[in-house]
This record gives structure tokens, sequence and C-alpha cells, in this order.
């Protein structure tokens, strides 16, 4: 006997199967999207608030000098080998200026270490 055999199908067998299809997938598009916001609706939501503390604004500063050092090397990678050295030190040299600038902000205020 053939192991795939058809099995016979109702209407009411059909409709039932659609139906929990179709709930399955309502429930994974709307249900779990609403749950967890993703990574980049967060990051926009934080960026949308102004930062107002010596504190925040040191944070705000070492992540985009983070963020730019880090895409400054990607372009660095595509460049050709003997040009991707001096891009890296210029990058390097960059990244560090943007660093002590984010250490005068809390230097500004008083602040000697920032909080957590």
């Amino acid at each position: 006997m053939n192991q795939f055999a058809r099995r016979k199908f109702n209407s009411r067998t059909f409709n039932a199967t659609v139906a929990a299809a179709l709930a399955a997938a309502l429930l994974s598009t709307f249900g779990f999207a609403h749950a967890a916001p993703s990574s980049n609706e967060q990051s926009l939501a934080r960026g949308a608030v102004e930062d107002v503390t010596p504190q925040q604004k040191y944070r705000t500063a070492i992540r985009e000098a983070g963020g730019g050092y880090k895409e400054w090397l990607r372009e660095c990678d595509q460049l050709p080998s003997a040009d991707r050295r001096a891009c890296t030190i210029e990058a390097k040299a960059t990244y560090d200026r943007d660093m002590a600038d984010a250490q005068m902000i809390l230097r500004e205020s008083g602040i000697t270490r920032p909080r957590s």
C-alpha cells in the first residue's frame, strides 16, 4: 500500500485546518510584535528623549564615538591594503578625540566619574 495514500478531507476538516493556520499566523504577527519591541524601536525611543544631565550627555557621546569608530573601521576594511593602515590610524585618532570630548562633558560639570 502507498505510504502517501490520500486522506479524505471534508469541508469541516479543511476549514478547521485553515482556521488554525490563520490563527497561528495572526498570533505570531500581532501578538508577539507588541509583546517585545525590537531593539531598533527601543533605540529610536531613547533617541527621541533629549539628554538633560551630564551623565546622559556623556553616555550618548561615548556611544556615538564607539559607533562612529566601528563604522569608520568597516569603511577602512573596504580600502586597498596600502591605504588601510592610514585609515585605521585616522579612525583611532578621531575616536580618541571624541572620547576626550566626552570626558570633558563630565569635567565641566564637576563630575569625576560617570554613574551607572
